[in-house]
């Protein structure tokens, strides 16, 4: 194993091999990586990174946070993915030591850990890791934690408020390796602040469009934002999700925001659906049991909701379908 990893007990070998298998790849002679996709937007497949990328990626975050040497770093999440290897990777550049937890929906419960300078979490970790003390103790022990592969429910947000860290939600994409802008939980920051080296604009569809940089070509995205700079957006949802019912576009994602007081420990989503009437129709679906009866839920959303954002139809689903990151597979349901 790598001089500047430490290891906590109870890891597989399967995953330590996972870990010595991608220092090999990177230290090797190949100008590219391989890299799994989720399979959020698609079928799972492998692509490959041209590693000057991959640097250019691990550089930008170290500069934010001001990486230095000798620092460390928390594994936590399999190196099969991008979001391990890039942890390695941003450890084995800036010379940073790696503490490698286990791959456990809460990996912070059973591990005695020391100050740790920079972690990545998914929100499912996130979740289990707040609703437990010891835990939530580790976590507090990281100095600065980035946040991705799913959105983050406003009721963890809040919890991360409270804590002495900095806390981070990611926003990225394959094209960009990860991450290339965040928002700061901490800060109750309702926007999005580039890496260095990315600047970005709004297209006439009012989708965010990425400038030249160390890693991609200018970049088209069917990302709806309010432009507040050629640093900073607010993220208003996804062009490929929005609504058309009867002429008027509706965005999920918003209407979701102003539902997240109903649901505060519940998985939910807006999503469109064909309707013989309207072209598309306004539907919630809710993971788990129903608990409250519809008729008395739609009370509640009309007094919420604007008469066009009103579901049509309440469909209660015991568990969602996720991707490895704990993404809900949209596209799965109509």
């Amino acid at each position: 194993m790598h001089k500047s990893i430490d290891l906590c007990d109870g890891l597989s070998p399967e995953y330590l091999q996972e870990i010595e298998n991608f220092i090999a790849e990177w230290e090797s002679s190949s100008d590219f990586i391989t890299v799994n996709t989720s399979g959020s937007t698609g079928t799972p497949k492998s692509i490959q990174l041209k590693k000057e990328h991959v640097r250019a990626s691990a550089i930008a975050t170290g500069n934010f946070f001001n990486f230095q040497v000798g620092q460390s770093v928390l594994l936590n999440l399999s190196p099969h993915y991008i979001a391990g290897k890039l942890m390695i990777a941003r450890a084995l550049i800036h010379d940073m030591r790696i503490f490698v937890a286990p791959l456990d929906q809460n990996p912070l419960l059973n591990v005695t850990l020391a100050e740790i300078d920079f972690g990545a979490f998914v929100p499912y970790q996130i979740q289990a890791i707040l609703s437990d003390p010891i835990s939530t103790a580790n976590y507090s022990k990281i100095k600065n934690v980035i946040i991705g592969g799913a959105p983050l429910a406003l009721e963890w947000q809040q919890k991360l408020m409270l804590l002495s860290n900095s806390s981070y939600i990611t926003f990225g994409m394959t094209e960009t390796i990860t991450h290339f802008a965040l928002q700061h939980i901490c800060k109750q920051e309702d926007f999005f602040t580039c890496l260095p080296g990315f600047t970005i604009e709004k297209d006439d569809r009012g989708c965010l469009v990425i400038q030249d940089n160390p890693i991609s070509e200018r970049l088209v995205t069917n990302d709806l934002i309010e432009l507040m700079n050629d640093r900073q957006f607010k993220w208003l949802g996804r062009l490929d999700f929005v609504i058309n019912s009867g002429g008027i576009k509706i965005s999920p994602e918003q209407v979701e925001f102003k539902l997240a007081h109903l649901f505060p420990s519940r998985a939910y989503f807006i999503h469109g659906r064909e309707s013989a009437i309207f072209g598309q129709e306004v539907v919630l679906y809710i993971e788990g049991e129903e608990s409250t009866k519809e008729t008395v839920l739609q009370v509640d959303l009309a007094t919420i909701l604007a008469t066009y954002e009103r579901p049509k139809a309440i469909v209660f689903v015991p568990i969602f379908e996720r991707t490895s990151t704990g993404k809900i597979l949209r596209k799965n349901y109509r």
